[in-house]
């Protein structure tokens, strides 16, 4: 298995790995698309693997736990499950393993678990069996219980490089534009191949274009527009409204740098991104950024309402703008004033 970036999270790995004392439980942190799924099975072959420098990828314990289809790794989604469920799968825990020294337990979206489900895992933490180890992966950090934090050894994971989440996509089979891909998901491999997967990719890149364009031109009713225009999967209602406020971000975010004398770096359009430097000032795209960061939270729940979420997030974005327009007002009723 090639992991891609994360190279943080991977020396934190070995440094346990090296010390001869893997947790018993690890937590794996951060956004939708950065790499949790993956990061856990690799720690799972770590395990496992019985090669020399674990893991190996090759033997029969990685491939099969790569695969999905190891007897004593055992998978949940958190999100779907009760807590009746939850404790059904973890009374499994006493069993002996079925192959080897262990059973490991991959617990994901381990966020969207209710306080019922997580205080159900709290009893396993507090008495660990030398069989058993859980991994969690969670988007939101802070939905996570402070004892089960306290319990758990916490890695965070984030999005690739540019460079890096565009030679993902390419060995994914991604021949058309991956590095536009790349840039408009700011290195996010997940969301990035999500959106070449769904075939939607250049769409993506459009409505993020032409909402920045809106704002660009402070025009509210073409930013909606814009949002109209997303697709509307009947399996995930919110990806596209969570995918445009990243993809807009990401522009905003490389005119506020800009503004500021840096380099733009992660938008999908470097001269739009210029442009809105020149509009708006620092401040003010500042203030944009702002509630980017703040509509990110927001979308990274896995409940939020995407219409209600999107037009909040544009109002937002358009009051910011309001203040450059109020200022612009305010200079030239100065002006006018020397000149009388």
């Amino acid at each position: 298995m090639k992991i891609y970036g994360n190279e943080p999270a991977l020396e934190r790995l070995g440094q346990y790995r090296r010390s001869g004392k893997m947790p018993h439980s690890l937590l794996f942190c951060g956004d939708v698309g950065t790499g949790k799924k993956t990061l856990a099975d690799y720690t799972a072959a770590m395990y496992f693997c019985r090669e020399e420098d674990p893991p190996c990828g090759r033997c029969s314990e990685c491939r099969r736990i790569y695969e999905h289809i190891h007897p004593d790794v055992i998978y949940a989604d958190c999100g779907e499950m009760s807590v009746a469920e939850l404790r059904e799968l973890l009374r499994s825990s006493y069993s002996m393993p079925v192959e080897g020294l262990m059973r490991v337990y991959i617990l994901r979206e381990f966020s969207l678990a209710n306080r019922e489900c997580q205080n159900a895992l709290l009893t396993y933490l507090e008495e660990p069996s030398d069989r058993v180890r859980f991994i969690l992966t969670a988007s939101d950090k802070n939905a996570v219980l402070p004892t089960i934090l306290s319990r758990t050894a916490t890695i965070s994971t984030r999005p690739l490089s540019v460079e890096e989440c565009t030679e993902f996509l390419k060995e994914h089979g991604c021949k058309e534009e991956p590095r536009r891909l790349a840039e408009m998901f700011g290195g996010n491999a997940g969301l990035a191949l999500k959106a070449f997967e769904d075939k939607k990719g250049t769409l993506y890149l459009d409505c993020a274009r032409e909402y920045v364009s809106a704002i660009l031109e402070y025009h509210e009713y073409k930013a909606l527009a814009a949002i109209q225009r997303l697709p509307r999967p009947k399996d995930d209602k919110r990806g596209p409204v969570k995918d445009l406020i990243i993809a807009a971000g990401n522009i905003i975010h490389d005119a506020f740098v800009t503004a500021g004398g840096g380099k733009a770096s992660c938008g999908c359009d470097r001269e739009l991104s210029e442009k809105l430097a020149e509009k708006y000032s620092l401040s003010v795209l500042d203030a944009m950024c702002e509630e980017v960061r703040r509509f990110s939270g927001i979308v990274s729940t896995v409940n939020f309402n995407p219409v209600l979420t999107a037009n909040a997030f544009t109002a937002a974005i358009f009051s910011a703008a309001e203040k450059e327009l109020a200022l612009n007002m305010q200079k030239s009723n100065q002006k006018g004033k020397i000149r009388l």
